[in-house]
């Protein structure tokens, strides 16, 4: 091979690099669907043991789920990943969750959303976009109630 069919191959590849997505392997997106991720604030260590557990938990009664915690840099990055539809569950603080809610700042410069809660516990709530598919949230909320009876969640907060 020589140095100009080496260029002109490699000029064909960054053509077509947009038409990859942001994301320069597509399979991430497979990845993505095939697990549940819940995404917490990076900078509440609260949310990030709690996610842990609500995880944990959903990885043992919900093996299928493939459940993990990922972390956003911050609550409007973590709002963000919700609401242009990349991940479909979050952990936050009920009050930012309200604040989500009344479209305050700086939430304000997302796109509107349409919430649901799935599960609530101590000052925290679990929840999804309201076209997370129902029998999806019916499986993690009975599940996270049957669990939180023999080792109750409240106590990671």
């Amino acid at each position: 091979m020589n140095r100009r069919e080496f260029l002109q191959g490699g000029m064909g590849t960054i053509a077509l690099w947009p038409l990859l997505g942001h994301t320069p392997f597509p399979q991430w997106k497979v990845y993505r669907r095939l697990h549940l991720f819940i995404v917490v604030n990076r900078e509440d260590e609260i949310a990030c043991d709690l996610g842990r557990a609500i995880a944990h938990t959903l990885a043992e009664e919900l093996p299928e789920s493939r459940a993990m915690v990922t972390r956003a840099r911050d609550g409007f990055r973590l709002a963000s990943l919700i609401s242009t539809k990349q991940l479909d569950v979050a952990l936050l603080r009920r009050s930012e969750f309200a604040a989500w809610q009344q479209n305050a700042s700086p939430y304000d410069q997302l796109e509107p959303t349409d919430l649901k809660q799935l599960f609530a516990v101590g000052d925290y709530v679990l929840i999804s976009r309201d076209d997370f598919l129902e029998d999806h949230a019916t499986l993690l909320q009975q599940a996270l109630q049957t669990h939180g009876g023999e080792e109750p969640l409240s106590e990671y907060l």
